[in-house]
């Protein structure tokens, strides 16, 4: 058995009440639910008998720290065997903080002194303070002296969400601090999504209906749909503590959607519990913590600053920037010292295409500079080798390496500029003694138009595959042929598929010929997204974008051989929709493959343009119901 102690503040204070937080898990690390939990002295007394903890397995207790006296946790195990913790030897001589978080109106915030300190101390002067994160600065801030009493203030003075109560000195030092959540409001932190559902027609998928609660207008969500027990939604926290909680805590918050399910007391006090336990170094953290991230906010998209460096300024005034996935054009104004800046939503792995216009108009390839952040001098300077233009397309593979590169080494200059790991003008890479990788050039392309002449060229054996109506790859294995997978980013190509395929739609790939005792060969493509033509070209320099937004991805299904096995029906995954925008007027439908499934549980979650959260698990019976869709 394990029990974790934790004092409020991060120390028990000598001579006055304290609060402890405790964690108890069993021999398998389960969370311990009991209600039998004893404090009592090292001579045997006991303090308290009753010490509860929760289905999390946390608790809490507060007790008078009697210098004189040492302390322990009595539990019982599965077997009825006592389990002893004692609480530390030396309590703290000094001040804490004490954080009353109960009342629906106000907040309490209490110095604790010890008092061989309290007598040694007089004179020296302390401050109480409640420090929020976000504005970085104090929200409220009382000195108090050696006899000061309880501060009681009103929650509508403390912003929402995490703060912090702190003890500090004159050096305005932190001595002990306090985490607490602050909810101004009982009303609902996370809100529920109505889901309906029914059987199809043909009763073998689930139609559902989701919609907002009335009044809420849009909210973007995501949406699991999984067997009825399954083990595989294991997240330590969710969106809800996410966003309000866990960006601020040391460890995870198991289970967050316990403290924010309904508007129950119980469970704003059980919150407490949870953040009275966090550790030190908080506030340090988030007084130094820099919040003005203007590169790469959301809001605002992802910033950049340009140069043309051959500009004529007599005729060319503006430059053109378009987003090479979402297609859009951007006009952006040169200035005298030919630069410009703005904002795109630019994604990883993607390309922007910058031309230059004169006064009539006329777009024209210039030899452009581009930078989207600051790294520390090593800036990407494209012009240094306009001169020594590569034939690598863009959007190279990034392969990872052991040793860290400056940007100058990272960086390829090409007509599609391309930033990649490794050293310019390389198109193949030994990744291990068996493993390469290759980037697909233009002069690749010329010579092979498609992906089974270039495997063969590499030495890969093709064989047709009649059953399928395509081919197989092979290589050879003594006294036979091994078969090959071929995989597109992770998913395999079927044989029709490889029949057909031509190189220009491959990026890159990595591959293996041998085959050993612990690893097979393989193929592994990447595809490119612009392998056509792209807004002619010759009009526009093309410079790939080192970070960015994610892209969607879609759920990829595994294709389980067997619905009612043990192994789907723990682990498996029915089906995942990454975006879904629902609102409170008109259902959002989709219709699910049950995959022969009697109940399966729905988890969806997301958040509103506004910041209201959504979560809601649901478990859905369809054939109790005695009632399909038309």
């Amino acid at each position: 058995m394990t029990i974790l102690v934790h004092p409020e503040g991060q120390q028990i204070v000598a001579g006055t009440f304290n609060s402890v937080g405790l964690m108890v898990f069993d021999r398998a690390q389960n969370p311990l639910e009991t209600n039998g939990i004893q404090l009592v002295t090292g001579d045997g007394d006991q303090v308290q008998s009753n010490i509860q903890t929760n289905e999390l397995g946390q608790g809490r207790f507060v007790f008078f720290a009697d210098p004189t006296k040492s302390y322990s946790i009595k539990i019982k195990d599965s077997n009825g065997v006592w389990v002893t913790k004692k609480l530390e030897n030396k309590f703290h001589q000094g001040i804490g903080i004490s954080v009353d978080n109960t009342a629906k109106e106000v907040v309490v915030l209490t110095p604790k002194w010890s008092k061989p300190d309290l007598n040694s101390r007089k004179g020296t002067r302390f401050s109480m303070a409640i420090f929020n994160h976000v504005s970085r600065s104090f929200v409220y801030r009382h000195e108090i002296e050696g006899d000061s009493i309880s501060i009681s203030i009103d929650r509508y003075q403390i912003p929402s969400g995490i703060n912090m109560a702190v003890i500090l000195d004159e050096e305005m030092q932190p001595i002990s601090q306090r985490m607490f959540f602050n909810g101004r409001t009982t009303s609902k932190k996370v809100h529920s999504v109505e889901a309906n559902y029914c059987l199809t027609k043909e009763q073998d998928s689930l139609q559902l209906d989701v919609i907002l609660p009335e009044g809420h207008k849009m909210a973007n969500l995501s949406m699991s749909v999984l067997p009825a027990n399954s083990s595989a939604y294991l997240p330590n926290n969710s969106i809800a503590s996410s966003f309000l909680v866990q960006p601020y805590l040391e460890n995870q918050l198991v289970k967050g959607s316990y403290f924010f399910d309904g508007t129950h007391r119980s469970k704003d006090y059980q919150m407490d519990t949870r953040l009275l336990m966090e550790g030190t170094e908080k506030f340090n953290k988030f007084r130094s913590m820099d919040i003005q991230n203007t590169l790469y906010e959301m809001e605002k998209n992802i910033a950049f600053i340009g140069k043309i460096l051959d500009a004529d300024l007599k005729s060319e005034k503006q430059v053109s920037v378009m987003s090479q996935t979402l297609g859009t054009i951007n006009l952006f104004d040169l200035s005298k010292d030919k630069n410009f800046k703005g904002n795109l939503p630019l994604f990883e792995g993607d390309s922007i295409l910058v031309s230059i216009l004169d006064e009539k108009g006329k777009l024209r390839k210039p030899k452009a500079e581009l930078y989207f952040d600051d790294y520390n001098g090593y800036s990407f300077e494209y012009a240094k080798w306009l001169a020594d233009i590569s034939q690598v397309e863009p959007e190279a593979m990034l392969l990872e390496i052991d040793e860290d590169l400056d940007l100058a080494e990272r960086t390829i200059l090409l007509d599609e500029v391309v930033v990649t790991e490794r050293a310019k003008q390389a198109n193949k890479f030994q990744i291990t003694t068996e493993i390469e990788g290759r980037i697909i050039d233009n002069g690749t392309l010329s010579r092979y138009p498609s992906l089974i002449s270039y495997i063969q060229r590499l030495g890969f054996q093709i064989r047709h595959n009649d059953k399928d109506g395509g081919v197989g790859v092979y290589v050879s294995d003594p006294p036979y042929l091994a078969r090959v997978p071929v995989l597109i980013e992770g998913v395999p190509v079927n044989p029709g598929q490889l029949m057909s395929m031509p190189l220009s739609v491959v990026k890159s790939m990595v591959y293996n010929r041998y085959v050993t005792p612990h690893q097979g060969p393989f193929i592994s493509l990447s595809v490119r997204y612009d392998y056509d033509e792209l807004y002619g070209r010759e009009r526009f320099m093309g410079i790939a974008v080192p970070k960015g937004f994610s892209r969607t991805q879609s759920y990829f299904n595994p294709n389980y051989p067997d619905y009612t096995s043990f192994m789907y029906k723990r682990y498996g995954a029915i089906w995942w929709e990454s975006q879904l925008e629902v609102n409170s007027e008109i259902p959002h439908t989709i219709t699910i493959p049950l995959n022969e499934q009697k109940r399966v549980l729905i988890i969806i979650e997301g958040m509103s343009a506004n910041g209201i959260l959504y979560h809601t698990e649901q478990i859905c019976t369809p054939f109790e119901n005695n009632y399909s869709a038309n």
